[in-house]
């Protein structure tokens, strides 16, 4: 046999072909697996209704209900109601000024704040410049009354600002109000007792 130029080697056309079939096998699953990702997420994305997450947020608020009689200076039944949709703790600070004849502010600090008589018992506390009252309120309920009655002098004004804060978790209360803490009975005690 004359030689032709064409040097053939038998092994390497086998390897060739070999690499060609693990190359296209390869390839082939490669579109397979991507055929049934996209045909799963296509699947998905019509069958699939949306979720609608429905998140109602707590509302803490709270009110003062009293009696005042303007013409007698009388204010009894100092108490507050929960108007939250949770159990709420309440603090109360009482704000005291005087007004002149025309309905100006006059004057410093209302001296005669310290004499009304504030309710200092087993339901409310006084730590730093509020009034704590000790138990959590429920949702609709009232506190004990915190003033029964006092008699304002002409000129008097005296205000009530009320405070309400969720009763649960109790670091809550502790990072908000620094004066007091919650005890291990859920109810509130002065920062400085515990």
């Amino acid at each position: 046999m004359l030689y032709e130029g064409k040097h053939i080697r038998r092994g390497s056309r086998k390897k060739r072909r070999f690499q060609t079939k693990i190359t296209v096998l390869c390839a082939s699953l490669s579109l397979a697996v991507c055929c049934v990702i996209g045909g799963t997420l296509a699947w998905l994305t019509a069958k699939t209704e949306p979720v609608e997450n429905k998140f109602n947020p707590a509302q803490v608020n709270c009110k003062v209900q009293e009696d005042f009689d303007s013409a007698t200076g009388v204010k009894e039944n100092v108490q507050i109601k929960n108007t939250s949709d949770i159990p709420a703790y309440i603090r109360v600070r009482l704000v005291g000024y005087n007004k002149d004849a025309e309905g100006h502010i006059v004057g410093d600090i209302a001296e005669w704040l310290k004499d009304i008589p504030v309710k200092i018992n087993e339901s409310w506390f006084k730590a730093g410049n509020y009034y704590y009252y000790k138990f959590p309120v429920e949702p609709g309920e009232f506190t004990d009354n915190l003033i029964d009655s006092c008699i304002l002098q002409d000129g008097q004004v005296l205000e009530i600002l009320a405070e309400a804060i969720q009763s649960q978790p109790s670091d809550t209360i502790e990072s908000a109000w620094a004066e007091v803490k919650a005890a291990e009975d859920g109810n509130l005690t002065a920062a400085s007792q515990l």
